[in-house]
């Protein structure tokens, strides 16, 4: 294969991943006043998550980097990815295992003296219990969800990582 016929153009790769975050915290945004979900600590610290994520790829498509630069990006992005999905990770733990709490008096305390918390306090500021039940969407928790978006967001990342790496030449030798 030639070399223009593998590039892939970042500019509308990143645009895609800038929109699914955001849509997801568009939907955190409906559970949260329409369906009265007030979020958890650990509920903001993936949203940050979200949110950060999807503003490295904001910046990505406004510079429209090279590939070696998009991979940066790409990369900055999985790391991201990579902290929300620890975080969703233990939500879907505490609450399979109520008990432990999220520990909302400290974190709750973290959380809402965060930058974003007094930035946008109506869409980032803690007031929820992280052990809650609540209403399951198409079978899994708005946890469970968070932590399977995570995944497929870090593969995206990871799958552009390597995508935009500049390729190793290897001469065969014959």
């Amino acid at each position: 294969m030639s070399q223009s016929s593998t590039s892939l153009k970042s500019r509308p790769v990143f645009a895609l991943l800038a929109l699914v975050p955001i849509a997801l915290l568009a939907t955190a945004l409906v559970l949260q006043y329409a369906h009265g979900q007030k979020p958890c600590p650990l509920c903001i610290l993936q949203r940050d998550g979200f949110l950060l994520y999807a503003l490295i790829a904001i910046a990505a498509l406004i510079h429209n980097p090279p590939r070696r630069a998009a991979a940066v990006y790409a990369g900055a992005m999985a790391l991201s990815a990579l902290a929300g999905l620890g975080v969703a990770a233990y939500h879907v733990w505490v609450l399979y295992h109520p008990t432990f709490g999220c520990g909302r008096d400290v974190m709750e305390e973290f959380v809402n003296r965060l930058f974003t918390a007094k930035l946008l306090p109506a869409f980032f500021y803690a007031s929820g219990d992280c052990s809650a039940r609540l209403q399951p969407i198409l079978g899994l928790t708005a946890p469970e969800w968070s932590l399977a978006w995570y995944v497929l967001l870090l593969s995206a990342a990871v799958y552009f990582l390597f995508m935009w790496l500049p390729a190793s030449r290897v001469q065969a030798t014959t």
